[in-house]
């Protein structure tokens, strides 16, 4: 199956990728990033994606239990998840595809339980306060084998997620950078009024829940999913729910990430 960004570009991509695929002997079906909303309909061994990081980011969405494999190919502004796949290598990339001839890279998620509802997410869970124009209170359990430990703050909202959305909103609230092989979790708040509040990172045992002290809009690797009510309890942890993507070249993710978000970044 072949999901790719609502562009021209991105179409004319999936249109060459979709002819070389089936000059191949493959079975292949087109579908637009925003058309795979059915997960129970389609369910394909590899997806290959055609877009930048959001189109990823809906792939996930879409899948949250049954994870096909997933060939990122870059066609966006954002591609911090993609390899410099270039057009001319499409017919390469397609017969490492068929020999089996690549890597399986495993992209940890995070399960969010809200009530009776349930999400995985790739890049981070936002809680953030309705009333934009003021902050509010926020309390945080921390909960692993080697220790349990609670904080509040005052602020416009907190972020949390695993190592891969390190590089997405919580870089640019200048939450740290974690090398996406670890297993770890970050928690960033948002514009904390204490000054001693800095992002933590915590080990991938930990589980973590969060209150808030107003109503709070929850949004899932940026779709506002919910709005709660004050102290609804929303827990968090790692998943064993991967994301699969495939990987057919060597990829440099902090240049990457450096490089792609415009920063100046001098390789040794």
């Amino acid at each position: 199956m072949i999901v790719y960004k609502p562009t021209r570009e991105c179409l004319e991509k999936a249109k060459k990728i979709t002819t070389l695929c089936r000059d191949k002997g493959l079975e292949i079906e087109l579908y637009s990033a925003d058309d795979i909303v059915y997960e129970k309909i389609v369910k394909p061994d590899i997806v290959i994606a055609i877009g930048g990081d959001g189109t990823l980011l809906k792939i996930s969405r879409t899948y949250q239990q049954y994870t096909p494999l997933i060939l990122p190919i870059p066609c966006g502004r954002r591609t911090v998840l993609y390899e410099p796949i270039r057009e001319e290598q499409y017919g390469e990339v397609i017969d490492r595809i068929i020999n089996s001839t690549y890597r399986i890279q495993l992209l940890r998620r995070i399960k969010t339980s809200i009530r009776e509802n349930e999400y995985l997410v790739l890049n981070e869970i936002l809680m953030v306060s309705i009333d934009r124009g003021r902050v509010t209170g926020f309390y945080i359990d921390i909960q692993n084998p080697i220790f349990t430990s609670s904080f509040s703050f005052d602020g416009d909202g907190v972020l949390i997620g695993p190592p891969i959305g390190s590089a997405a909103y919580n870089l640019s609230a200048r939450g740290p950078l974690i090398d996406y092989s670890l297993e770890a979790l970050f928690i960033t708040p948002l514009n904390p009024m204490e000054l001693n509040i800095t992002p933590i990172i915590v080990n991938p045992l930990t589980k973590i829940k969060v209150k808030s002290r107003g109503y709070t809009e929850i949004y899932i690797d940026g779709e506002r999913k919910e709005y709660i009510k004050p102290y609804t309890e929303v827990n968090i942890e790692l998943s064993n729910k991967n994301l699969r993507i495939i990987r057919i070249y060597e990829k440099d993710y902090i240049r990457d990430v450096y490089f792609k978000r415009r920063m100046y970044y001098e390789p040794q």
